[in-house]
């Protein structure tokens, strides 16, 4: 997980705890004021609590019947606040997750991110990289009716090809790291569902707890070129997560020593760590040699590692119209 959003979390956690607790403190107060009698009640419990650790501390309590003495009065009070209409659980501590306390980790001597800290930080990597809970491009929205089913290779049509390249993506983000290659480029002209693919595995990959980044070559290139002049290694994050997603390279201007050097230094470095990338781009193999040169083509073009996924067909998003 990542420390910058942990952090964040941490500190939402505590808001909520700080909350939680001055919930509690006004169901206490509302007790003392409009019921004494609840209120005597709980004093009571308190004081049956206290008395003992007290006795204990002396060397003298007997515990033996101490808990059915909780239980008694703990049901004394729940029937009161019954009878008065409120919630049998109101004077309980007040917290939105009761596996953690809203601590967001569970476990006393291994802690252990809790399901709802797990949750909560999926959804922030989901809205940094622009998948909101709003969001509709994902594999459960794929949908091939609007895909036309005109032939784009001898025997296949658009819709098939397309389907074909679902079936291959979603597969691809269900297995990883397991899958039969560790990268994927998509290529193909603009509006043919890319971008689409892309952000279906990106929030498929996310369910399944995987720290996942996209950005897009634009936004590379600005980050590659403030590493290059201020002499930061702006690109670190992108060189260390576990899928690095890139989107439309080739819309991005080439810049004389820097695009294509640190292009090359991004994939170059990533898949001598193992790590996955997954591209979009307009153009052909042909045309990444020529734009990037070989050194960049060879990796995207090598079949032990990096799976091509050609779309083709009509712009789907002229057909939405």
């Amino acid at each position: 997980m990542r420390e910058d959003l942990l952090n964040e979390l941490d500190a939402e956690y505590a808001a909520q705890r700080n909350r939680n607790e001055q919930e509690e403190a006004a169901r206490r107060e509302r007790i003392r004021k409009e019921f004494p009698e609840i209120s005597r009640m709980m004093a009571e419990r308190e004081n049956l609590i206290f008395g003992t650790i007290h006795r204990m501390l002396e060397g003298n309590a007997d515990t033996e019947h101490l808990e059915e003495k909780m239980e008694a009065a703990n049901t004394e009070i729940a029937a009161a606040l019954k009878a008065n209409g409120l919630p049998e659980d109101y004077l309980e501590p007040v917290c939105r997750c009761t596996k953690c306390k809203d601590t967001g980790y569970t476990g006393d001597l291994i802690r252990e991110p809790c399901e709802c800290l797990q949750k909560a930080y999926q959804e922030k990597i989901r809205e940094q990289i622009g998948l909101g809970k709003n969001a509709n491009e994902t594999f459960e929205n794929f949908n091939a009716g609007m895909i036309p089913e005109t032939q784009v290779q001898p025997g296949i049509t658009q819709r098939q090809l397309t389907e074909l390249a679902r079936k291959q993506c979603e597969e691809w983000a269900n297995r990883w790291p397991q899958g039969s290659t560790r990268d994927i480029l998509l290529s193909g002209k603009s509006g043919l569902g890319k971008t689409f693919l892309m952000r279906a595995m990106a929030a498929r990959l996310i369910e399944r707890g995987v720290n996942v980044l996209i950005v897009s070559a634009y936004t590379f290139l600005q980050m590659a070129r403030k590493s290059y002049f201020d002499g930061e290694c702006g690109v670190r994050e992108l060189e260390e997560v576990p899928v690095l997603m890139l989107d439309d390279l080739g819309s991005e201007p080439l810049m004389q020593n820097i695009t294509i050097e640190q292009l090359f230094q991004l994939i170059n470095e990533r898949q001598s760590r193992g790590l996955s990338t997954v591209i979009s781009t307009n153009l052909t193999l042909k045309e990444l040699r020529e734009r990037y040169t070989e050194r960049i083509a060879s990796r995207l073009n090598d079949p032990q590692n990096c799976r091509i996924i050609l779309l083709e067909g009509s712009d789907l998003r002229k057909a939405e119209r």
